[in-house]
């Protein structure tokens, strides 16, 4: 391995190195090409510059001074001919240094430099084409200047001259320039293809350069003729729309590089046999001490801490191995109070006040003897290696097994004891290693004493309630009873009478019958409240608010109390038990109702509101009572806590609805004073803040029954 990571060291960094100067090397070509190109560019632009200069100069001067086409042809080698074109396309004037084959007069009409000129193009750079002038391939600017057509012939002496003086190591020269059409109007090396008008646009030079990458980018190519790959880029000239190539044979780059690459690779060959020689070297001696070392650990394992291990000829290795012998004695003294620790973790592990059960996967391994009392186990051997799922109420095996193998925050849970008695627990449980395994440590605590008081506590504030509705029920009572008791006497006397005739019986009858039927009414709905069936359905809001507040009318009008509603607009929907809901709005009522007694307060006003948000709903109850002492309002919700006296009041109603709310509904109840102004008309009392969830309430039905 360490010869494998010295030779595979070496020979990535030899690439790595051949890799970068093959990069700096392309990186080098690159940077020259591209400074050549704009020095190209610029003097070409500057060509093209001069002869639209030249032109402008024409237009301005030809009508006063016909003689000036010759002195431009004379003075501006650059031009070779001028000719003067009629609208028609006839010569009528023309100048040239070697007049071969033109006389005024004749006609050409015909030629590129004419036809593409028209009222929407005053100005033309043709392609290259076969002059007729001199019999030489040429490039032509024309031009409209009034009613005639000026045409310069080009002469590319003075770029040619400083586009030779580019060359690559080879000599050979870096620049070619095609016209748009793709025809070859410079190449330094190979004249003839300007001559030939050879066309380049079916080439490599474009299939795989022009038309396959941006200006300025490099790229491989085949030539235009012969076989080496060449390497270059290009640029546009953009007012002629001519290419101008630098290029470079890519044979001459790679054979640069041969000589570098042999001399890395000699290089590399020599690193690693001196690598190889001196790994084997050093591991024979090193590898003797793991050996050693090895040995060593396997007798420190079998318990014999006496045994040294000799020195070494390496300062390190001797640094490592007085390292290893201290360790060894740490590992000694380690090893003693793990013993005495283990021994102070069973101590504990039998002397605290849960119950606690270690479990591998779901299999017990251990128990300490507070589980043994509460589930009235005979011994540990009852536990050691049953599942933990045996021991639990199957409506929770679920909820367990979702929390086996990860931390958990307290949660509630039903085991089975011995004898088949149920006990209600809170259980918590932990994940780590013990004696080198991964273990689950469960912690119990039995509440079942503290659930049979809740489900007293329950009843008891059902109870109270009870007694508020059985006030309720003679109130609403009192006024029908007394009404069929009228009418009923009022028939017998006048039967006694003998005054009794059909119409006043069938009216009294009648009027008993309604007030039979708003009895019964009456009784149904008190029995609705008081039915001992807690079936979790979807309810009404609003609707149970308005039943709670029928209940209660009697005792509210009995005191004064207007009640006032601020629903929302549409129907809010909450899932749960409606009576607890109820019973919750009943205490929440009678409290305002006792708080506006107790204060002796005259204007006396309930002001009940449904607010709905994304998803949950806030309901708040406010009344004008005086409002609760900063000093005690935060105690309102703890149980037989009140401000009443002892025949008024049990102190358990708004811990049973604190409890109904958070429990049941899985919401929150709050509590603060509070003022406000109705019809200019200041109160101050107290606000109750219902906040519940909309439709995802889990339930256990049997926490509080």
């Amino acid at each position: 391995m360490l010869i494998l990571i010295c030779v595979t060291v070496i020979v990535i960094t030899g690439i790595f190195s051949a890799f970068n100067l093959y990069k700096n090397k392309l990186n080098s070509i690159d940077h020259n090409q591209e400074q050549v190109l704009i020095q190209v560019e610029f003097e070409i632009n500057n060509f093209i510059d001069k002869i639209i200069k030249i032109s402008n100069l024409l237009k301005s001067n030809y009508d006063s001074d016909n003689s000036i086409i010759e002195n431009i042809v004379k003075i501006d080698r650059n031009v070779t001919a001028i000719l003067v074109l009629d609208d028609k396309g006839t010569i009528v004037n023309f100048s040239a240094l070697n007049n071969l084959n033109i006389y005024k007069g004749f006609d050409y009409s015909n030629k590129n430099y004419f036809k593409n000129l028209n009222d929407e193009k005053n100005s033309y750079w043709s392609s290259v084409f076969l002059s007729s002038i001199d019999d030489e391939p040429s490039v032509s600017y024309s031009f409209k200047y009034e009613n005639k057509v000026f045409v310069f012939l080009i002469n590319f002496e003075d770029i040619s001259s400083f586009i030779k003086r580019f060359k690559n190591i080879d000599k050979s020269h870096m620049i070619r320039v095609i016209d748009k059409d793709g025809t070859i109007i410079i190449n330094p090396d190979n004249e003839d293809m300007v001559l030939q008008r050879f066309n380049a646009s079916y080439s490599d030079v474009y299939t795989s350069l022009i038309n396959k990458v941006k200006a300025y980018e490099q790229k491989k190519f085949k030539p235009i003729k012969g076989k080496k790959t060449q390497y270059g880029t290009y640029i546009n000239i953009d007012k002629t729309n001519w290419k101008v190539i630098a290029r470079e044979d890519y044979t001459n780059v790679i054979s640069a590089l041969s000589n570098i690459m042999y001399i890395t690779l000699f290089f590399i060959i020599i690193f690693i046999l001196i690598s190889i020689y001196f790994s084997l070297k050093m591991s024979k001696k090193i590898f003797k001490v793991f050996d050693q070392l090895k040995n060593t650990t396997t007798k420190i394992s079998n318990g014999n801490y006496e045994i040294k291990v000799p020195k070494s000829d390496y300062i390190e290795l001797n640094n490592f191995i007085n390292s290893f012998n201290v360790m060894q004695k740490e590992i000694d003294k380690r090893e003693e109070y793990l013993e005495a620790s283990l021994e102070s973790f069973k101590a504990l592990f039998n002397s605290t006040l849960e119950s606690i059960i270690l479990i591998k996967n779901t299999k017990i391994i251990d128990v300490n003897d507070i589980t043994l009392n509460l589930f009235e186990a005979k011994g540990k051997e009852d536990f050691i290696e049953k599942d933990i799922l045996d021991f639990i109420d199957s409506k929770y095996k679920l909820l367990m097994k979702e929390n086996i193998t990860k931390n958990t925050e307290p949660y509630e849970i039903e085991f089975i004891k011995f004898n088949d008695e149920k006990i209600n627990t809170i259980v918590q449980s932990k994940c780590l290693k013990f004696l080198g395994e991964n273990i689950r440590v469960t912690a119990i605590i039995d509440i079942t004493e503290i659930k049979q008081k809740d489900r007293l506590l329950f009843q008891q504030s059902k109870m109270a309630s009870m007694g508020e509705m059985i006030g309720n029920i003679a109130h609403q009572w009192r006024q029908p009873l007394s009404v069929i008791t009228t009418c009923a006497s009022g028939i017998r006397l006048e039967k006694e009478m003998q005054t009794l005739n059909d119409e006043n019986f069938e009216k009294s009858i009648e009027h008993i019958v309604d007030n039979c039927k708003y009895l019964s009414k009456t009784i149904d709905d008190f029995r609705n409240f008081f039915k001992q069936d807690r079936k979790i359905e979807e309810f009404c809001l609003h609707t149970y608010i308005q039943k709670v507040l029928k209940l209660v009318s009697s005792s509210l009008k009995n005191n004064d109390i207007d009640i006032e509603l601020d629903f929302e607009r549409e129907q809010i929907y909450l899932k749960g038990v409606p009576s607890e809901f109820m019973q919750v709005f009943i205490n929440l009522i009678n409290n305002s109702k006792d708080a506006f007694i107790l204060n002796n307060i005259k204007r006396r006003k309930i002001i009940i509101k449904t607010k709905r948000l994304e998803d949950k709903v806030l309901i708040e109850v406010t009344d004008g009572a005086g409002g609760i002492k900063e000093e005690i309002i935060d105690k309102i919700f703890e149980p037989y806590f009140t401000t009443k006296h002892k025949s008024k009041g049990t102190g358990i109603g708004l811990y049973m609805s604190h409890q109904i709310i958070n429990e049941h509904f899985k919401g929150n109840i709050e509590v603060k004073n509070c003022s406000f102004m109705i019809d200019n008309k200041s109160y101050k009392g107290t606000s109750f803040i219902l906040d519940i969830p909309l439709n995802k309430n889990e339930y256990i039905l049997d926490y509080i029954i």
